[in-house]
């Protein structure tokens, strides 16, 4: 009987495993954490992108990409929250690479967003933005999602982020 038990065990265990796949048992905590997508392989890839204009005298027609400007994501997960910044290229344009540990993150939507951390002194926008006439902060939306594990998100408001410069007072 006893022998029994211990074969049909051993069928069970065994059963639907590879020769060369190992019971979860056997597998290291490095092991494991790479199978869950933790590990070094980057197994998805989550970006933010997006692009920084100044707009001259409240008109969107005269719109100037901020090149050097500091912007971050920050997510909230588990009581903690992550920042993760880049910099505007000389379009304005920028790209942010979530780290694989913010992948995870449900409702990423609700629960990270994107700031402007700095604008040059040069740009004609930045003495509004010290200033704090604008909102500093925006949500992100998804725009794409590819079946290899390609996120794409940017603003909430469209790829684009307008800061106004004011007609200087007379």
């Amino acid at each position: 009987m006893m022998m029994k038990m211990m074969m049909m065990l051993f069928f069970l265990v065994g059963a639907g495993m590879a020769d060369d796949e190992k019971p979860l048992q056997l597998y290291t905590s490095d092991e494991l954490t790479e199978l869950a997508g933790y590990g070094e392989e980057k197994l998805s890839t989550v970006v933010v992108a997006g692009t920084l204009l100044c707009d001259s005298f409240s008109n969107s027609i005269h719109s100037h990409p901020i090149p050097g400007a500091s912007v971050a994501v920050m997510c909230r997960s588990n009581k903690k929250t992550s920042e993760v910044r880049g910099k505007t290229d000389q379009y304005g344009d920028f790209l942010i690479d979530l780290p694989s540990h913010l992948h995870a993150i449900p409702n990423m939507e609700k629960r990270c967003i994107l700031t402007i951390v700095g604008v040059p002194k040069k740009s004609l926008c930045h003495r509004p933005f010290t200033a704090g006439k604008h909102n500093k902060a925006s949500g992100i939306k998804l725009l794409s999602s590819s079946g290899n594990g390609i996120r794409r998100y940017s603003t909430a408001h469209g790829n684009e982020i307008h800061l106004t410069h004011s007609h200087p007072e007379s």
